[in-house]
């Protein structure tokens, strides 16, 4: 007779069972089989040479025992190999297919519950990943980075449990434990939202949530059926509670999302009243309308290098007026230098200013290899330089080259008119063959100015203005 646990004891140093008479050890049961059931099963372990001869020798000891007469049921013998098995014979003689480790050396089913739970946590955690996928699709960074590190809790568990140590965790989303309960409880109080069924009006993200906090209670329910007894009495509350905690993270998630979502819908309609209203004012206020003035590539010079660039005591030549009175375009003209190319004949502008300033526009500062820096006129602060060559010398700009910002010069009497400031920013709609809608065009006041849009050369050229075009204020 061999008791079980004298029988798992042979197993386990490796030792092959036989009893006479009676054919092979099942070694996955509790109770012998014949030789044909055994080699029905495909059990069938190669022999060492040694278990042959022993094998022989019962033979011969059985057929004795019956010749005698004696009983050979009664005299049936109980013979243990001390030879270990060959490593291993055949893949069945190891481990069959139906069977897996639950721990080192001790075999199960594999619809041990056990078993079930750790092939749950291994779907669980591939449903996380295809969330991840799913959340860098739709721009989620954040989403993203939460499910990074409940995958790595997971990772945790898993590990704890087939190493049988105490799962030990104190914040999961930067909450503990009592922390993710409490919010999970009371979204109003938190995120500003009350408990509500799911809904396909959540959107996509939130349906994706609910969906993983959906299985986390469904391997929460595993590992309930693998941990808890018939009496009720439960082994691994420490897993347990982390899982019925996961679920919870997830409904966190889910209610932050639905509160940013609500929030982000507010203000857009917020935006579109706001917007409807301005449209309605226009409608209902007379059109502000300004000519359109293209302002070509062209420089302002100091007194300094005026004189550098065309001599001592030199004086500009008016070519002609400017719509803006005491503006001019000089005879004048100058060849800027930069890294990669150069332009020749850039209009000078007069009359002379404090400091010297280039404007040109963005296609001109890829042809010279400079960045272009979008400026206000009169601010150099982080401009780029070149070098400026004129008949008499060069002169080395180290900042003062700008894509002069769109503006519009009003009088004081039109500013005050339109209900406008210097400074102040607005939106104009230009009317052409190709309309288009400026937007941060700043407003420039001065009783030297007349009322006038500016647009460089590029801008210009992309909405096709014409000589009649004009630009509708809409707003500021």
């Amino acid at each position: 007779m061999i008791t079980p646990s004298a029988r798992d004891f042979i197993r386990s140093k490796g030792i092959d069972v036989q009893i006479e008479g009676n054919g092979l050890q099942d070694l996955h049961k509790t109770t012998f089989s014949s030789a044909a059931q055994s080699l029905s099963r495909g059990y069938q372990p190669k022999p060492t040479e040694e278990s042959k001869s022993h094998q022989g020798t019962q033979a011969q000891t059985t057929a004795t025992n019956m010749t005698t007469g004696t009983n050979a049921l009664a005299r049936t013998k109980t013979i243990v190999s001390t030879t270990p098995m060959a490593a291993p014979p055949t893949p069945a003689g190891v481990k069959p297919e139906h069977m897996t480790h639950l721990r080192a050396g001790e075999l199960v089913t594999k619809t041990h519950p056990v078993i079930a739970y750790r092939g749950q946590l291994d779907l669980f955690q591939g449903d996380l990943v295809e969330a991840q996928c799913y959340f860098q699709q739709a721009g989620e960074e954040t989403l993203i980075q939460h499910l990074e590190e409940i995958s790595a809790l997971c990772r945790q568990l898993m590990v704890s449990e087939v190493k049988q140590e105490p799962f030990q965790w104190s914040t999961l989303l930067g909450l503990s434990p009592e922390e993710l309960r409490e919010r999970s409880h009371h979204p109003k109080k938190y995120f500003g939202i009350d408990h509500t069924p799911l809904s396909y009006t959540h959107g996509p993200i939130v349906a994706r949530l609910h969906r993983l906090r959906a299985k986390s209670r469904e391997v929460e329910l595993y590992a309930n059926r693998a941990f808890t007894d018939e009496k009720g009495e439960c082994s691994r509350t420490d897993l347990i509670q982390a899982l019925n905690r996961l679920s919870s993270a997830f409904y966190i998630l889910a209610c932050e999302v639905r509160s940013r979502m609500t929030q982000e819908g507010q203000n857009q309609a917020k935006k579109e009243t706001q917007r409807e209203s301005q449209q309605d004012s226009l409608k209902e206020a007379p059109v502000k309308r300004v000519a359109v003035g293209i302002s070509n590539r062209h420089i302002h010079l100091s007194k300094t290098d005026l004189e550098a660039l065309f001599g001592a005591s030199y004086t500009l030549t008016v070519q002609k007026e400017l719509s803006q009175p005491g503006q001019f375009a000089a005879e004048e003209t100058v060849s800027l230098i930069g890294p990669k190319g150069r332009l020749e004949k850039v209009r000078v502008l007069g009359p002379v200013r404090k400091n010297t300033q280039v404007e040109i526009s963005v296609t001109d500062c890829f042809k010279l290899g400079v960045k272009p820096v979008i400026r206000d006129s009169g601010q150099h602060e982080g401009t780029p330089g070149l070098k400026i060559e004129g008949p008499a010398g060069t002169v080395e700009l180290t900042s003062g080259v700008i894509v002069a910002s769109r503006h519009i010069h009003l009088h004081p009497e039109d500013a005050r008119e339109w209900c406008l400031k210097d400074g102040d920013r607005i939106c104009v709609k230009v009317e052409s063959p190709r309309p288009i809608t400026y937007e941060d065009v700043l407003i420039r006041v001065s009783d030297q100015y007349q009322k006038e849009l500016h647009l460089d050369l590029d801008e210009a050229n992309a909405a096709l203005i014409e000589a009649t075009s004009q630009g509708i204020l809409l707003g500021v």
